[in-house]
């Protein structure tokens, strides 16, 4: 019935006409309600002061708690989330946000009493007449998270046992190298250098999956302190001459004296560099290598490796930082790099651990590339400074 058709109706008959539509509206909820009560997700809703306006089958299963028992009480109290850290988390942080991925919480901690669970946490604004709720959704992800867990830890112990045996087998093989098991002939000589390259690239490989298992375990432990970049970048260019003269490449550093020094850890920070220096010496041929370094938004310092080399499709830049982001038609080949793939996104993450950012970028192949990363900057007017946590 339109409006036109209304307002030719008695008021008993308006009356009515309202009284049915609002029937029809309690009779389409109530259907709504019945369908998410028994969908296998936890599912429930709060309106505009978090108090819980809907309370499904499952939500009283894991909860021990009835729908009639928690309608109109604090969600904050019913529903309690949290960090692995056992950080609380408060339902008015990721409720009615206008941002979907602020409304978002990937493989938090949901208490029970009988006990924690993994979810992931949705939610929906459903707006109505008068006012809105929103609706949340928890999906048990507790098996996958237990699994990837299982699985790193026995990665981590595989690794840890494998470096072991590899490291002495390396070391022998050095041995036989410099001659100390007596003369080799040039086909022992050329055997014995496939043999060392492939031990050092399963030394880089445990390593590497070592480093990666500690990242995501969060057992990475940082050592945030004031570095004077001059400094830093005399004594790894000192150890990079002896490569970069190999291959007769020129290594130069493009700093400003009015360069401020940076908070980091200075191990993890000689990390990143080696990681970044390292592939652009493997893929540059001719010309060389630059450092630069730059003031980034105020509060940052960025510092850029550009090298002359082989260059990056543009495509493929977004997965070079991606976890086994080796891209086989352009920057990393398998025959030339052997690298593991992780290298990169090892780098990322600890960048991002001490509070900065990381990039590349490249005008295509054959015409070079920058890698570069951003590290907080020191205040030389501040009395107290924030470490990064």
């Amino acid at each position: 019935m339109d409006i036109e058709q209304i307002k030719t109706l008695q008021p008993e008959k308006i009356a009515e006409e309202v009284y049915k539509k609002n029937v029809e509206l309690l009779e389409e909820r109530r259907r709504t309600e019945q369908l998410i009560y028994w969908v296998s997700e936890l599912i429930f809703a709060v309106d505009d002061n978090y108090k819980i306006t809907l309370f499904n089958h499952t939500a009283e299963k894991l909860l021990k708690k009835s729908a009639d028992e928690v309608m109109g009480a604090d969600a904050n109290d019913i529903v309690k989330l949290q960090t692995e850290k056992g950080q609380f988390i408060n339902i008015k942080d990721f409720t009615f946000q206008g941002d979907p991925k602020k409304g978002f919480l990937d493989s938090v901690l949901l208490i029970t009493p009988d006990q924690k669970y993994y979810v992931n946490v949705k939610t929906s604004v459903i707006q109505l007449q008068d006012t809105k709720e929103c609706l949340v959704t928890l999906v048990d992800i507790t098996k996958e998270t237990q699994l990837d867990k299982t699985k790193d830890d026995f990665i981590s112990i595989t690794s840890h046992e494998l470096r072991t045996p590899i490291t002495i087998i390396k070391s022998y093989l050095w041995m036989l190298d410099q001659g100390k098991g007596g003369d080799l002939n040039e086909k022992q000589k050329m055997y014995l250098s496939k043999a060392i390259r492939g031990a050092e690239r399963t030394l880089n490989l445990v390593n590497d999956t070592l480093n990666l298992a500690r990242i995501e375990q969060g057992k990475i432990v940082f050592r945030i302190e004031q570095v004077n970049l001059k400094q830093f970048f005399d004594e790894v260019m000192e150890e990079f001459k002896i490569k970069t003269d190999e291959k007769n490449l020129y290594l130069k550093l493009d700093m400003s004296n009015d360069t401020p020094e940076i908070y980091a850890d200075r191990s993890k920070l000689r990390e990143i560099i080696i990681n970044f220096l390292g592939n652009s010496i493997k893929f540059t041929q001719e010309g060389g290598l630059t450092i630069k370094t730059e003031i980034f938004e105020k509060n940052f310092v960025k510092v850029s490796v550009i090298d002359t080399g082989k260059g990056i499709s543009r495509e493929n830049i977004p997965s070079l930082f991606s976890k086994f982001g080796r891209l086989d038609n352009s920057y990393q080949t398998i025959a030339e790099s052997g690298g593991t793939g992780l290298g990169l996104f090892i780098t990322k993450n600890l960048v991002e651990k001490m509070g900065g950012q990381v990039g590349a970028w490249s005008e295509g192949v054959g015409k070079g590339s920058v890698f570069w990363f951003t590290s907080p900057a020191v205040d030389p007017d501040a009395s107290i400074c924030t470490l990064v946590k």
